[in-house]
Order: C-alpha cells, then structure tokens, then sequence
C-alpha cells in the first residue's frame, strides 16, 4: 500500500523548510561581545581572542553549522528513503527524494551566498549526495530480483564514480550529469509508473549512461540566476506541499528532463554570459 498524502507528512515536510529557514535567520543575526573581565594592571590579557577578533570567527562557525545542519538534513532524508523502500513504501520514498532535490539546491546556495568552505562541510555534503543521491534512488529499483539487485549496484558505482572522479576543469560547468537530477528524474518516473520495475529498469540505465558521460552540463545556480528559474524552484515547492503525487512528480520530471536535454539553451545561458563578464 502506497505511502497516504496526509496533513500530518505536509506538516512535517513543512516544518523542516521553516527550520532550515530559522536556523539560517539565527546565524545571520549579529553577535553581541561579552565585556571583557578586568585585569590587574600588567596582567597579560592576550592569551584569548579579544571580541572584535572573536566576532568574525564566532560568525564564520555558525554559519558552517548551518550548512552542515542542512547537509545533515538531506542525508536524513535519504535514509528514511532507504527505509520506506525496504518496507516497500516506494511513494514514501520517492517522496523523501524528491524534497532531497529541492532541499540540496538550497544548501549549495547558501553555502555559494555565505561563501563558505570548509573540509568537513564538503565531506558530509559528499556523504550526503551519495547517501540520498546514490544508494536511495538505487533501491527504488527493488532487490527482489538478480537483474534488479544487479542494476542497483551498477547505478551506486556510476554515482560513486561520479562523484569522485569527475571534475569539468571549466568554471560554471559539471562534467557528466549531476547525481540529483537523475535522482529527481527516478523518484519522479517511480510516483507517475506506480513503481513500474520495467520502466524504472529502462530510465535507470539511461541515467547511468549520462552520468558516467563526459558530456558538459551548465552549474544549475536557479537561486542566483533569472527570476523564472527562481520561479521554478518555487513552482517546485508549492506543488510539493499542497499538489497531488501525480502533479508532483510531472512537474518535477519535466524540470530535470528539460535539464538534461536541452541544459545550455535553458539552463545555461547565465553561466556563459557570467564567464564571458569574467573573462572581459
């Protein structure tokens, strides 16, 4: 029996994005300095940072603490995905996929705005993608079968390799399809098909295939770009909290879709014309 679109999903869908949202409004706010405790004259009191040095780092981390709580989030997501999918709740799962994709263009553009890098913030956003991205869309295949089971480990290691090995070398550009588009297209042709391991077989295999091509995809900063592909991302979550399954999944495969297919006629003319900026 498929996973019921009930209130109660939406409310918890819902109250994750005003979290998120909270979390963010609350790193953004600025940090009041404790006063300094009085020392005795000649007493060394530069073992600690003073406020106005402690303010800029003390900002630094808590912004790092958000991305990495979003990253933490959509890992979540994925295992609950992996779950439902074993307890064969594949709309749930394809579900938890689906908010995993609009979820992750958040966390990379806030990490783009707030200009943060950090060692440990790429790696649990790594582990993340693989997590959701990788091994959740795989078990949307199903294991019951050899063929199934086998088409699984084969769409993990494209991901894997993809992840891994492939870096365009090209500014605003990612070599090969990025993992949550093809996710998205899976997760979307699970809820349309109603699981239809045949054709979830046929489109997995064509998502491997352009994953592990070289091909050149445009970077999808919707966020930052034009105003409609900021109103797609908003199309996107407005028909995730109050639209039907069906609708949901429509919308959602014709994005990636028109992503895949045509990505430098629509996806990518920004991105030329800030390389062409930065090049002049």
């Amino acid at each position: 029996m498929g996973f019921p679109k009930t209130l109660g999903f939406h409310t918890f869908v819902f109250t994750s994005w005003v979290s998120s949202i909270h979390l963010l409004s609350a790193s953004l706010q600025p940090w009041e300095p404790v006063a300094p405790l009085p020392s005795a004259p000649g007493q060394c009191t530069s073992f600690f940072l003073t406020n106005d040095q402690s303010q800029p780092q003390m900002n630094e981390l808590s912004r790092k603490d958000v991305t990495n709580a979003l990253s933490l989030v959509n890992m979540i997501l994925g295992l609950f995905s992996i779950f439902c999918s074993f307890c064969k709740k594949s709309r749930c799962a394809s579900w938890m996929l689906l908010v995993s994709f609009l979820l992750d263009m958040a966390v990379r553009a806030i990490t783009r705005h707030l200009n943060i890098c950090s060692k440990l913030g790429a790696e649990l956003n790594d582990i993340a993608v693989f997590t959701t991205f990788g091994l959740a869309s795989a078990l949307l295949l199903g294991v019951d079968g050899p063929l199934n089971a086998f088409l699984a480990i084969i769409y993990v290691l494209a991901a894997s390799f993809r992840l891994c090995f492939y870096s365009a070398g090209i500014p605003l550009t990612y070599q090969g399809l990025p993992c949550p588009y093809a996710s998205c297209v899976l997760a979307s042709t699970s809820l349309l098909t109603k699981g239809n391991t045949f054709i979830l077989s046929c489109m997995a295999s064509l998502m491997i295939l352009f994953m592990i091509d070289q091909s050149y995809y445009p970077r999808d900063e919707i966020l930052e770009s034009e105003k409609w592909k900021k109103m797609v991302y908003l199309g996107g979550i407005i028909v995730l909290l109050l639209c039907p399954f069906s609708l949901t999944a429509f919308y959602c495969l014709m994005w990636s879709l028109s992503y895949i297919f045509f990505p430098d006629v629509l996806w990518g003319k920004a991105a030329c014309l800030r390389l062409q900026h930065q090049r002049n």
